[in-house]
């Protein structure tokens, strides 16, 4: 009895059994029936319950028990600890549960408090938060201003303080608990003062052969840390971190990135080694802005009569007006005529895509560039975006998208390691707009992301423009695609930036014209090759030996194709096309090719950790599955013996496939089979 009133909470076990209870609530609310629950409560729920709003994702066993007392000791401490007496409580019943159980209904569950009684106020220092008004005056209070408040704060400050963050969550309308849990998912943005330069060196492929392992070392011995996961120099003026895909580190690897607090952009050295990695640092000094020089080299198969998205330039001003003439249906079979593939993995076809989001029956509609490249070993994106002309193709892209399916509103969410773009693309949607007048009742947004790579899949990036976890959606129907729910659960478009690159040229040039001799497609090219490549290539039974021809690399004997989470592929595969679909090579866009020198052993240990490193950690089997796989990798690679056994890792690689949401963890189980199998070949100690 609750007050007279009977509260009723159906368990369920996992999100999927959630989903059914919550459907009957739906039922029995749109017929008039008596609610047969007010809550689910979700066993197992991944990341935790404790404390309201759950934890921020799991690190190691010692934060996780710290963290655990701490939460437990404000909980009870606090004051509306008695549901009965919380008036948070008594609204959610009489207000929220009269409407059907939405996505966030669980985290209401679990965060009943007020967030002005969260924190304790003898350790609290309203000052931390001083200059932090001026920057809320400029957002609506709208939880999907949260990351753009919160980028701001953090470029002041150099983190986010516990004032900073109630007052954030207030601004916003969230609880500070979830605010925490939100930014835990992130990597840019520390929680307490550590030093006002923080060093994020890279350890993808390309820099760990290159030397990276000894700039580490290096640091380690010079700066006095025993590791490089967020830790001071022994002077007070460095915070160094490891991060797994910097993305302009292809062009002079090894190199880290640099940011220092006051600034709103990030730095980069690169060529980096052990034995100049101290005077490297010592060199950011006052202004002075150091960014990576663009080495990439621009290779195009210039046989007469292909098209080549790179050499051919499109007036977008003609490409905008001629769009609009034609009207939506007319573009929409033009680009379905055009064959042309989504172009960041998936290879959907994008206009199927368009043509759902324009019979969508909703006045509400939203188009998102993903710009979020976190694959390592993929940069066409970031090649594209430094190009001015291809720049404003990309958005002329959006804007011909946005006429096509009556929206009004563009976002391009940028991966926060290419900030320093952002100038350049605000401006050049300006003069786009100004040219186009057609596009100039658009509503273009730059929106910064926070590092994970996991924020580059569709939903997650929606959550994360939302102002929530950047994590795949657990509650989302299979059968349910963006078209029909996407940002703010209204029909969306979300296309790669080379997609939206395609687009002025399909509609100036025609789709017969466009893939005449197949669809003009870009790769990344990097590793043992004498300079790193954007090849573009037609997708007409252009193989890996054609491509490893074309690159003038020698002694080839592995390439990872499509990033970290693929197995690599060894000769015997090296004159299958790259395409889409079966019987191909995935055509996404990374190549990083190996010489027989290479140790793919600790390549694939690489892997490992990146899978492991970017996790949500939402799912369970993914979650603790990626670091019990690398572990048990590393000993049988090191020791020939593991402490787990055959059976087990067994398990928890088919787990994490089986169960996983996302692509991250169901790609776990074929990446550790190819690992092992190269054990196999190979004397592992």
């Amino acid at each position: 009895p609750f007050e007279g009133f009977t509260v009723k909470i159906a368990v369920a076990h996992g999100p999927n059994n959630a989903r059914k209870l919550i459907e009957v609530i739906k039922n029995a609310q749109q017929t008039g029936k008596p609610l047969p629950w007010h809550f689910i409560e979700v066993m197992a729920c991944p990341g935790g319950c404790i404390g309201g709003g759950g934890q921020p994702k799991p690190t190691n066993l010692e934060i996780r028990k710290a963290r655990t007392e701490l939460t437990f000791k404000e909980d009870m401490d606090l004051p509306l600890r008695k549901s009965h007496e919380n008036p948070e409580v008594n609204e959610l019943y009489s207000k929220y549960l009269k409407e059907p159980l939405g996505h966030h209904s669980h985290h209401y569950l679990h965060t009943t408090y007020s967030p002005n009684v969260t924190r304790d106020m003898a350790t609290y220092n309203a000052d931390e938060s001083a200059g932090l008004d001026s920057i809320l005056a400029r957002y609506p209070d709208h939880p999907q201003y949260l990351l753009p408040i919160v980028i701001e704060e953090s470029d002041q400050k150099g983190y986010i303080s516990d004032p900073s963050l109630v007052k954030i969550a207030n601004h916003v309308h969230l609880y500070p608990p979830h605010v925490e849990s939100i930014l835990s998912h992130y990597h840019f943005f520390p929680r307490k003062y550590t030093s006002d330069t923080h060093i994020y060196l890279c350890r993808c492929h390309n820099c760990m052969m290159k030397g990276q392992s000894k700039v580490m070392q290096a640091i380690k011995e010079r700066y006095g840390v025993d590791n490089l996961h967020s830790s001071v120099s022994r002077d007070g003026k460095f915070t160094f971190h490891t991060m797994n895909w910097l993305g302009y580190c292809v062009n002079d690897g090894p190199a880290m990135m640099v940011k220092r607090r006051g600034g709103d952009y990030v730095e980069v050295l690169t060529g980096l080694t052990g034995d100049g990695v101290e005077g490297s640092l010592k060199g950011l000094k006052g202004n002075v802005f150091k960014w990576a020089k663009n080495n990439i080299v621009e290779q195009t198969l210039k046989a007469k009569g292909k098209y080549s998205l790179i050499e051919s330039n499109v007036a977008v001003k003609d490409a905008v007006k001629k769009a609009v003439r034609m009207g939506p249906m007319q573009v929409i079979k033009e680009v379905t005529e055009a064959k042309l593939l989504g172009r960041g993995g998936a290879g959907f076809m994008t206009g199927r895509k368009w043509e759902s989001a324009y019979k969508a029956d909703m006045k509400e509609k939203y188009v998102v560039c993903n710009a979020d490249e976190g694959l390592p070993s993929t940069f066409k994106d970031w090649f594209l975006l430094n190009n001015e002309n291809k720049r404003k193709e990309v958005l002329a892209g959006m804007g011909i998208c946005a006429k096509t399916i009556g929206a009004k509103k563009c976002y391009l969410y940028l991966r926060y390691e290419y900030r320093n773009l952002v100038p350049s693309i605000e401006a050049d949607i300006k003069q786009l707009q100004n040219e186009c007048p057609e596009l100039a009742v658009l509503n273009y947004e730059v929106r910064l992301g926070g590092g994970p790579y996991v924020a580059g899949e569709e939903n997650a990036q929606f959550e994360s423009i939302q102002g929530f976890a950047p994590i795949p959606r657990k509650d989302r129907p299979s059968t349910v695609f963006p078209t029909v729910e996407g940002l703010f659960f209204k029909p969306t478009v979300i296309n790669n930036v080379e997609t939206f690159a395609c687009i002025p040229h399909i509609v100036q040039q025609g789709a017969s014209a466009f893939r005449a001799d197949g669809l003009p497609k870009l790769l990344s090219v990097s590793g043992d090759v004498p300079r790193p490549l954007i090849i573009e290539t037609l997708l007409n039974g252009y193989t890996l030996n054609d491509l490893i021809t074309d690159a003038k690399a020698r002694d080839v004997t592995a390439a990872e194709v499509g990033g970290c989470t693929e197995p690599l592929i060894f000769g015997d595969k090296f004159n299958t096309p790259f395409g889409f679909g079966k019987d191909v090579i995935n055509a996404a866009g990374s190549v990083v090719l190996f010489d027989s020198a290479c140790d793919f052993g600790e390549i694939y240990s690489n892997k490992l950790r990146f899978m492991t490193d970017e996790s949500c950690k939402q799912c369970v089997p993914c979650r603790d599955g990626t670091s019990l796989l690398h572990k048990a990798f590393d000993e049988l690679r090191t020791q020939g013996k593991s402490r787990y056994n055959e059976r087990t890792l067994k398990v928890a690689a088919e787990a994490a496939r089986m169960s996983s949401i996302c692509a991250h963890g169901k790609g776990l189980d074929v990446l550790f089979t190819a690992a092992c199998e190269h054990l196999k070949t190979k004397k592992p100690y």
